[in-house]
Formats: C-alpha cells, structure tokens, sequence
C-alpha cells in the first residue's frame, strides 16, 4: 500500500472545505444556518397569513416594509453602533430583541389580533434583524484567514439560499402533522437560541476602533466606496439588484394567489415558495467548491448573464 495514497490532501485555499476547517466558523455557521431556517419559516407563513386575512397586497407590501425597512434605514448607523460595543454582546442584545417580537407575533396570531398589532411586531423584528446585520456580518468572515474568505463567504450564501429551501418543506412537512401559523412563529424564536449558544463558545476577533467621530464615522463607508471604485460598482449592482427582487419575494402570495390560482395556506404553496432557493444554493455550493479557484469576477458576470 503506497504511504501517499492514505494521506488527506490539504484543502483548496479560498474554497468550503478550507473554511470549515476552523472551529470558530463551523459552529457559528451551522447555529446561524439554523436560525436561518427558522427564519424563512417565519418568512413563508406571515405573508400568507397576513393575505389569507386581508386578501390585499398592499397590505402584504407594508409587511415588507416592516421586515427591510429597518435594514435600508438603520444598516449604516447600527455598524457604527456595533463598532462601539463588544461584539458578542452586542450579537446577543439583538438576537433576543428577535427572540422577544418573533414570540409576539406567535401570541398575537394565535389570538387573531388587529392587524395593525402583528405590524408592529414584524417591524420589531425587522428593527432587532438591522441592527444584528452588520456586527454579524463582520464576525462570521473574521472567523477564517484571509485567504480562505471566499469559503467563507459561499458557505454564508449556502446558508441564506439553503434555508430559504428548507424552511418552506419544514413548514409543508409539519403542516401536516398539525402545527399551525403562530406555532411556527414559537419554533422561530427557539432558532435564535442557537446562535446565542455559538456566541457564548467562539473567540471573536478583536478589531481596532474606528476613530472617526460623530457624522464622519456615518459617512465612512459611502466615502469607501466612492474613492474605491469596484466596491462601490458592486454595491449599486446589489442594490439595484435587490431593489427589484427582494419585493416579489414579501409579495408572493398575492403572485402565487392572483397568477396561479395557489392558496397561499396550501401545502403546494410552500413547495413552490422552496423552489427559487434552489439555485441559488446550488450556485452557491459551486463557488466554494469547483469555483473556488476561479476569477470571482468572470463568474459574478456570467451568473449575471
């Protein structure tokens, strides 16, 4: 038996297997996978059930807002903030204040209250959601080397694209079995529990302090991206991208109602809500493996196309 042949090779720098080598990173991403779950469970049944009730779309879209409102309005201020205060900390406050609305949403859809009350608990969602965004999005990278972020950074999208697929079956599945609406909203807030638990056993990078003070430290990130041209070339692309994008996602009952002649309350619902996920989990997978070596850029461009 030749020596060499029982020897693991080492993984490709840059690609999933390489990022999942580290501790850290492997327990965050798998307790923010999770989470994420249970949050596109929470995703596919609140439309649908703010719809089942009024049957009007712009009342699905003001839920919309509720949820990515907060991200367009609090994302830069809510980074500044995080700067200030220790990340885990920090991490841990936001995730409860999630745990606390996703709780009132379950209690206020299993009393059938006033639409108005369900608002203002997605909107305290999507609040606690903006104000973890930017302190997790900087933690989970910072678990890896640099050389290893683009793992990284596909395994992240895995998890967003994956649990927008699992989410939807696992909310047909247990349909099945008897588990309602609010319900689901329980199961949610339990998801959190998960990160809160992966904060408490990683070693959070220490960063150095921004020193920018008052409105300069709000405006740092805008004059980035204006002196550094490709970043802020990708951030309008995401931007526009999203902007028209994001909204057929919060609609989609109305779509599936409307077009389809789909109850958004159906099993067949669900099913079809997991299938746009997909791809983009699948697309993901590639980056971080047979990509992984590849020009980001030509690939950014012909997934584009």
């Amino acid at each position: 038996m030749n020596p060499l042949s029982s020897t693991k090779r080492p993984p490709t720098p840059g690609s999933a297997r390489a990022a999942l080598g580290y501790r850290d990173f492997r327990n965050m991403w798998i307790a923010s996978s999770l989470s994420n779950v249970g949050g596109w469970m929470q995703n596919v049944v609140l439309p649908a059930y703010v719809y089942s009730r009024t049957q009007s779309a712009s009342i699905v879209g003001i839920f919309v807002f509720a949820q990515l409102g907060p991200l367009l309005v609090l994302s830069i201020p809510a980074g500044v903030i995080a700067d200030r205060f220790d990340r885990r900390r920090w991490l841990i406050c936001t995730q409860s204040v999630q745990i606390v609305f996703s709780i009132l949403l379950g209690v206020f859809t299993a009393i059938h209250s006033p639409i108005a009350f369900l608002f203002l608990a997605q909107l305290g969602v999507g609040i606690g959601n903006a104000l973890n965004a930017p302190a997790f999005t900087a933690v989970l990278p910072s678990l890896v080397k640099p050389e290893d972020l683009g793992g990284s950074i596909s395994l992240s999208s895995v998890s967003i694209n994956g649990s927008r697929v699992m989410g939807p079956i696992l909310v047909a599945v247990l349909s099945n079995f008897g588990v309602n609406t609010s319900q689901i909203f329980y199961i949610n807030a339990a998801t959190y529990l998960f990160v809160i638990y992966a904060l408490f056993q990683i070693t959070i990078p220490k960063i150095a302090r921004p020193t920018e003070r008052g409105f300069s430290s709000v405006t740092l990130g805008l004059r980035i991206a204006r002196e550094r041209k490709a970043i802020g070339r990708i951030l309008l692309t995401m931007c526009s991208f999203s902007l028209v994008s994001l909204t057929f996602v919060g609609l989609f009952p109305a779509v599936a109602d409307l077009n389809f002649g789909i109850v958004p309350k159906s099993v067949t619902y669900k099913w079809l809500y997991a299938t746009w996920g997909l791809g983009a989990m699948l697309g993901a997978i590639a980056i971080g493996t047979f990509l992984a070596a590849s020009d980001k850029r030509k690939t950014a461009q012909r997934g584009f196309l």
